[in-house]
Parts: C-alpha cells; sequence; structure tokens
C-alpha cells in the first residue's frame, strides 16, 4: 500500500490486507517501546540499527494482545559512553523505467561526561524517483521521499544502572499510488490523484539495573503515528451520497502509550521473569466525500479507546543437566469502547474482559551440536464493532479471535564443517477469525470469518566452510485454510488472504582483502508463491509468484566504506498485491508490480 500503510504478517496468520481497524496481528516494537496497536507497520527506516528480531507467534504470554502471528522488533544502536564517533553516507540511485533518486544519512556520538553520559544523534532522507506511468499526467507519478532522526541518550547514573532516552520522528510522503490495471506493465488510465502521508513520534524511557539481587527494567513510552491518505471514489460517490468526480480522504490518528515493569533472576535451577503492564491506545479516524469544488462531505467516524492491564511471567526449570522446561502466563483485563459513525447509522460498544494467555515448552540439549524443543503457546485479540454488511442495516460486534500453536523444532551446528540447520515443524488453530472486508461502497468493515488451521514446516540451512565463504537457505511450506462453512461452493479456495503455501530464499556473501581494502560480494534471491486478495468471492484475485533477485558489492579501507547494490536484477513486474483502491478494485483488476530494477551507489565516511 506504500510506505507507513503496510500490514506484516508472519507464518501463516493473514486476516486481509484491507486497511480495516481490527487489532494488527502483528506487535510492532522499536527496542522496547511498542508502536502499535491497530495501526499499521510505521515502516521506520533502518538506519544506524544493531539488529532486527523476529519472535514467531503466537507470543501472548509475553507480549500481550495483537502478538498472534508474531513480534517485529528494532534494536538501534546504542549511545557509546567512552569514545566520539561519526558516520555520513550519500547515496545516488537509479530505478528502471523511473528516475533517479538521491539518498543521505548522518550520525553523531558525543559522550557528555566520560563513562557517565552520552547522546546519539541520526538524521536521514531517502528519495523514491516513482516508476508508475499514468495517462495524460506523466511518468513516475508515484515518486516521494521519506525523511526523520532520532536522538538517544544514556546514562549512567549510578553503579550497574543505565537509563535511555529515545526520541524519533519520521514523515513519508508519496505523490500517488503504485497499482496499475494490466499485469506485466506500469502504466495505467487516467484516474483523480492519489496521494497519501504518513507521519510518527515515538519518545520512550527505559532504566535497567541490579536491585536487591534482581535484574530489574522498567520502560515508559509513547508513539503517534497519522495518516492521510486519499483516494479516488468515482466510482462509488453515488452510493457515499455524493456525485462523480470525488475523493475519499482518509484521515487517521493513532496513540499508544505503554508503561512496564519487570524483573528477572537467572542464578540458581530456575530461571525467572515476572512483570506488569498497562497499556493506553487510541485511535480516531474519519472519512470524508471531497468534491471537486472543495466540499467535503463526513462518511465515518471512528473512535476507540482501549485499556489493557496485565501481569506476566515465565519460569524455566532446570530438570537436569540437559532438559528444561518452560511455562509462561499472562492474565490481562482488556476495557475497550468503539464508536462508529457514518451517515445511515451510528453505533457504539464498551465491553471488558478478563483472559490468560498460557504457554509450556520443553527443550533437551542433546550435546553442543543438537538442541530440540517442543512448545505451546497462545494468543488473542479483544472483539469489537461489526459494522452494517449493507449501509441500511444495524450493526453488531465482531467476538475476539484465539490463536493456539504447537511447536517441534531443533537446531543443530557442525563446528567442523561449517553447517548449521534450524528446523521447524508447526500447526496452529485460529478461532473466530477476525478479518476485514469491503462493504459494496467500498467502505472496510470487520468481522469474524470462522476458524482457520495452519500446518508446515520452515527451516534454513547455513553452511560457512571457510572464513570467505557464507551460504544460507531458507523453506517456508505451509497450509493455511479457512474451516468449512464460510467458504461458498461457488468459491471453494480456502487460503487465508495474502498467504503463499511456499516462499524461500537464498543468500550467498564472499570476502577477501586486495590492495588495502576488504571486499564482500553479495548475492540473493528470494520467492514467494501466489496468493488470494480476499474470503469474499467477489474479491478473490490472485497475486502472482513474486522471484526476485539481488547483489552487492562493498568495499571498506579505514573510514571509508563504498557500496554498489542492484534490487531486482531480472526487472520482473510481477503482480505482487492485487489490490489498491477500495471504491474501484470490485470493477476491474488491480495489480501493483514490484519495484523495476534499482541500481544504487554509496560513500560513507566514518569520523
Amino acid at each position: 500500500m506504500g510506505s507507513g500503510r503496510d500490514r506484516l504478517f508472519l507464518r501463516g496468520i493473514g486476516d486481509s490486507p484491507f486497511d480495516g481497524f481490527g487489532q494488527s496481528s502483528v506487535s510492532v516494537q522499536l527496542d522496547e517501546a511498542r508502536l502499535t496497536y491497530d495501526a499499521p507497520d510505521p515502516d521506520l527506516r533502518l538506519i544506524d540499527m544493531a539488529q532486527v528480531e523476529l519472535l514467531k507467534g503466537p507470543q501472548g504470554p509475553l507480549y500481550g494482545t495483537g502478538a498472534l502471528g508474531g513480534v517485529y522488533r528494532l534494536v538501534p544502536e546504542k549511545p557509546m559512553l567512552d569514545r566520539v564517533d561519526g558516520a555520513i553516507r550519500l547515496g545516488l540511485g537509479t530505478t528502471a523505467h523511473g528516475g533517479m533518486q538521491g539518498a543521505a544519512d548522518v550520525m553523531a556520538n558525543v559522550p557528555i561526561l566520560p563513562d557517565r553520559l552520552a547522546v546519539r544523534l541520526v538524521g536521514y532522507r531517502i528519495g523514491q524517483s516513482g516508476w508508475i506511468d499514468e495517462a495524460g499526467r506523466g511518468p513516475n507519478v508515484n515518486r516521494g521521499e521519506s525523511s526523520g532522526g532520532r536522538i538517544a541518550i544514556r546514562a549512567k547514573p549510578t553503579g550497574d544502572w543505565t537509563v535511555d532516552l529515545v526520541g524519533v520522528a519520521q514523515g513519508a510522503r508519496i505523490a500517488d499510488s503504485q497499482y496499475v490495471e494490466q499485469r506485466g506493465t506500469s502504466s495505467r488510465a487516467a484516474r483523480l490523484p492519489e496521494p497519501q502521508e504518513t507521519n510518527i513520534r515515538i519518545a520512550s524511557l527505559t532504566a535497567t539495573g541490579p536491585l536487591a539481587g534482581f535484574k530489574v527494567t522498567g520502560v515508559v513510552s509513547t508513539a503517534r503515528q497519522e495518516l492521510d491518505v486519499r483516494y479516488d471514489a468515482s466510482a462509488r460517490a453515488t452510493l457515499l451520497g455524493g456525485s462523480a468526480p470525488a475523493t475519499y480522504r482518509d484521515d487517521r490518528r493513532y496513540e499508544v502509550a505503554n508503561a512496564e515493569l519487570r524483573a528477572a533472576r537467572t542464578d540458581g535451577r530456575v530461571d525467572w521473569l515476572a512483570g506488569a503492564s498497562l497499556l493506553v491506545a487510541d485511535t480516531n479516524a474519519s472519512g470524508d466525500l471531497i468534491a471537486p469544488t472543495g466540499e467535503a462531505l463526513r462518511i465515518l467516524r471512528f473512535r476507540r479507546s482501549v485499556i489493557e492491564a496485565a501481569l506476566f511471567g515465565e519460569a524455566t526449570y532446570r530438570i537436569s543437566h540437559s532438559l528444561r522446561g518452560t511455562l509462561g502466563l499472562r492474565l490481562f483485563r482488556s476495557a475497550v469502547a468503539d464508536e462508529r459513525r457514518e451517515v445511515a447509522s451510528d453505533a457504539a460498544a464498551d465491553r471488558a474482559s478478563l483472559r490468560g494467555s498460557p504457554s509450556a515448552a520443553l527443550a533437551w540439549q542433546a550435546n553442543d551440536r543438537l538442541l530440540l524443543f517442543a512448545r505451546i503457546a497462545s494468543a488473542l485479540r479483544p472483539g469489537g464493532i461489526q459494522a452494517a454488511v449493507r449501509p441500511s442495516d444495524q450493526p453488531t460486534r465482531y467476538r475476539a479471535d484465539t490463536l493456539r500453536a504447537i511447536d517441534l523444532g531443533l537446531r543443530w551446528q557442525h563446528p567442523a564443517t561449517g553447517l548449521s540447520l534450524d528446523l521447524g515443524l508447526f500447526t496452529t488453530r485460529w478461532s473466530n477469525v477476525q478479518a476485514d472486508f469491503l462493504r459494496s461502497d467500498g467502505l472496510v468493515i470487520t468481522r469474524n470469518a470462522g476458524f482457520a488451521n495452519n500446518t508446515g514446516i520452515d527451516t534454513t540451512l547455513g553452511w560457512r566452510p571457510d572464513r570467505h565463504w557464507t551460504i544460507t537457505t531458507g523453506l517456508l511450506l505451509q497450509r493455511a485454510r479457512i474451516g468449512s462453512g464460510v467458504v461458498t461452493v461457488e468459491n471453494p479456495d480456502r487460503r487465508l488472504p495474502v498467504v503463499p503455501d511456499v516462499s524461500a530464499h537464498g543468500e550467498i556473501a564472499y570476502g577477501f582483502e586486495q590492495a588495502g581494502w576488504a571486499i564482500d560480494l553479495g548475492a540473493r534471491a528470494s520467492f514467494v508463491g501466489n496468493a488470494r486478495l480476499s474470503f469474499d468471492p467477489g474479491l478473490d484475485r490472485q497475486s502472482q509468484a513474486v522471484t526476485l533477485t539481488a547483489a552487492s558489492i562493498t568495499a571498506t579501507r579505514g573510514r571509508w566504506t563504498l557500496r554498489l547494490g542492484i534490487d531486482n536484477i531480472l526487472d520482473t513486474r510481477a503482480n505482487s498485491f492485487a489490490f489498491g483502491n477500495p471504491f474501484s478494485i470490485a470493477l476491474g483488476e488491480q495489480n501493483t508490480p514490484v519495484r523495476p530494477r534499482t541500481s544504487a551507489l554509496s560513500v560513507r565516511r566514518r569520523f
């Protein structure tokens, strides 16, 4: 859908691609700060990041509601207390069938009080040249840019205590949407402009240190996300109470505040962690139909207020030298108040529930090379307002959905040969699946779609024969299907939306030194199988299987780093997403081609 508007799905937990008001199935975090409740992924740029973590779901016991699919966590580099550091990077790129784009980022790390207080500053701007051509408006209409910055302050006030204060701001602007009507092309017919603007502001305070023999962590964070998106709604203007041509403005404000206190202890035969958290989330959205004269007609008003308080814990018991068992539990009370107002109907729902998310795991360290494990876990999302399927109907409510999963796996490594293997077998049962649907007038509604099952195998094989070569391959096979009674006879496809049965990746890297330069060569390929768009038989469109290839060369000498990278080497224009505009999707085909071949050269200098 574009930067700051995409929805994340992990390992077969896909409800729908439409941007409705259901809670996300993946929890997005920046270090210890939770960023989203029902908002899309903010697409924070990976500038000056230490690592990216993926925890496959469900992760309800430690991370709460909205972690059905898992957790996506970005960990930025921390301020260094003992030295000054800095870097600047400039980049220039070109996109086939598009144009030029530039990028720049800068980082500065400055100790204020040696070994006590330091600040780290990051700023960046990343351009997007665009690659969609539109009749009557010219080439590259979906050009845009992202820019932002981060300030991080680290202090060691006393002993082993560490305090981190972080502030982040990022904004993205794209001049137009990136879908077309015909597969295999990047051109489309004329329509009203569909620009989008997204912004996010984050602040967090984290304190960690020893207290009475425990490791204690306290976190307070807040995130505010803003979306302003326009659609050409001419095709549904009459149903919405207006007349064509018309633009639909989707304006949303998301706020999430989270406080968490936890303590952990790892000495003795039992390792444990216990804590408490309080989350407050507010969503305010409005939809207006705008005539060419600028006159606006309010179509939709949605408000949500969430207060979620939880107690959670996890304990690992060393049964023997090689065997350990883990139990986890989260008890939480979730109070949700929803209000949805439309031209023909109003609805409000207040509900509170006390629920629990348990987990259990058993791990056997057979030797220093082989680990076997089994895990059972669960997570859920609260219910909400089910808007009327037809504008004339009365709204009802949709129920909470619950995901339960069983994982069996192994991790094996052989230092002598450099081989390693991660292998996982999983099966999930998803009850009362919450999914977004498109109504006849183009508005998105959320309702229960029945139950679903997913069974699969997830494997990664690595090989490092010597210090020069690194080879990694991965394969995910899964069968995610909605239960009987949900799909009609006329539409027997029971696949969950947006979930491919097959996906795979491979990467090969070679590093060496030449004339004082450390040179790294890399090549990678990824494959994502085809998928369906929606449960709705009228919108059961198919995206294509997508194979992407890329290569890069990086050369480092002293403080200088040069990098040349090429993405989508084969310049495929496969349809990666069969959707673009909710008001016209029912009238014809929509396709989102992947970004064409893009080459980029960057120069980085450390100071």
